[in-house]
């Protein structure tokens, strides 16, 4: 079955969907939420990179450097929980970690504004114009984030294999259509697609392993399995550097080959390497 990813706008009533297709299916659902709190293992990385967003713009430096390592954690975490497919995943911009298969369908959820102010109001017990204001806001650090850590505006409608605004199309019909897609012929997980997602896998625990070593953290280094091996993309390395890295891709399970091209390729984007 399919893998959904929701992108839900501030209170637009994207988990009531969500806690519709899973009484209606009892498909498993995962949030950002759940992979930020596995990413934290790794020494509170997710509230680091969240308190330094802010300051963004005026300290990118430090930022830039909990980035990479926040991207590859994320990433793989949410492959450990989409690897058997039949999953819906809801977060901001979760689809952006992963390239397009042909089982990934990518779902955006909006409501007008009026909507969202009173849902607001409802769930956090405010005012019109706290609420007014905590939407304006959430809105304004949801598109900041995904610009400082894709490069993508999450509003384009380009980003999305389906937009679903809740004016009109109530909980039950949003949740109808969601259901249908996952039935969908066209959006069944095959042999390939599947394929796919187990190299990905590899080429992301190979990267894991490089941002949690103290000897390679500091390095942007991009991981593809091929079928001639892994394929490591990254900065100039002097020889011991690269001796090292070589040395500890080939640590990870199902790894018997590396090999290394230097150069600042861009690791947004991860189209492709695969």
């Amino acid at each position: 079955m399919p893998v959904i990813f929701i992108s839900r706008g501030t209170m637009s009533g994207a988990h009531l969907v969500v806690d519709c297709l899973h009484e209606r299916m009892g498909i498993r659902c995962i949030s950002r939420e759940d992979l930020e709190k596995i990413v934290n293992r790794q020494g509170e990385l997710a509230t680091r990179v969240l308190e330094k967003l802010a300051k963004a713009t005026s300290a990118y430096d430090q930022f830039s450097q909990l980035r990479w390592p926040y991207i590859v954690l994320m990433r793989e975490a949410l492959l450990e929980e989409i690897r058997t497919d039949n999953v819906v995943y809801h977060g901001y911009s979760g689809h952006l970690l992963l390239p397009i298969l042909r089982h990934f369908v990518r779902v955006r959820i909006e409501a007008p504004f009026d909507l969202r102010v009173k849902m607001t109001m409802e769930r956090l017990g405010c005012n019109e114009m706290t609420a007014h204001d905590y939407i304006i806001e959430a809105d304004d650090h949801r598109v900041k984030w995904a610009r400082f850590m894709y490069g993508r505006d999450i509003r384009d409608t380009l980003l999305y294999d389906l937009h679903l605004n809740q004016e009109r199309v109530t909980v039950e019909t949003a949740c109808g259509i969601l259901e249908h897609i996952m039935a969908a012929e066209a959006f069944q997980a095959s042999a390939e697609s599947q394929s796919k997602v187990e190299r990905l896998h590899l080429a992301v625990r190979v990267e894991v392993a490089l941002v949690t070593d103290p000897r390679t953290q500091a390095f942007e280094i991009s991981a593809a399995a091929q079928s001639d091996g892994i394929r490591l993309t990254g900065p100039y390395l002097e020889d011991s550097e690269l001796a090292t890295v070589k040395a500890i891709a080939l640590t990870i399970a199902g790894v018997e080959k590396v090999q290394y091209s230097p150069g600042y390729t861009s690791k947004l984007e991860i189209k492709s390497l695969y």
